[in-house]
């Protein structure tokens, strides 16, 4: 029976901080992905807001010109979500530019092919 101080300790996955990864010194952790994190999380918040403010913009036009400028929602919504899909696509292509290339894997170990014409004794 194992008892719960028997088991190892848990430890949470360690989260870099871009404070910590600018002041490594021996460069073992990267830089590149946390500040991509952020910036992406600006754009999330940045194309959030646009789309809520152009989404205002549309309701006061619609109370002024009338309910077909409703017509004009789903595109406003549409465009944020195409423009948040572009960002996302360039933040996980600058991750995968910054990746270490992992070495080669060494081909499988096959043996000698001998002709069929050739007998051994």
């Amino acid at each position: 029976m194992t008892y719960r101080h028997d088991l190892p300790p848990h430890q949470p996955p360690r989260r870099d901080s871009l404070i910590a990864a600018l002041l490594d010194v021996k460069f073992e952790r990267r830089v590149t992905p946390i500040l991509v994190r952020w910036l992406y999380v600006l754009a999330l918040v940045v194309i959030g807001f646009g789309t809520l403010f152009a989404l205002l913009w549309v309701w006061s036009l619609a109370s002024w010109m009338g309910w077909a400028m409703w017509l004009a929602a789903p595109i406003v919504v549409g465009l944020g979500l195409a423009v948040l899909l572009v960002i996302r696509i360039i933040c996980e292509r600058i991750i995968s530019k910054t990746q270490p290339v992992p070495p080669p894997a060494p081909p499988p170990y096959a043996p000698p092919v001998q002709p069929p014409h050739v007998h051994r004794p």
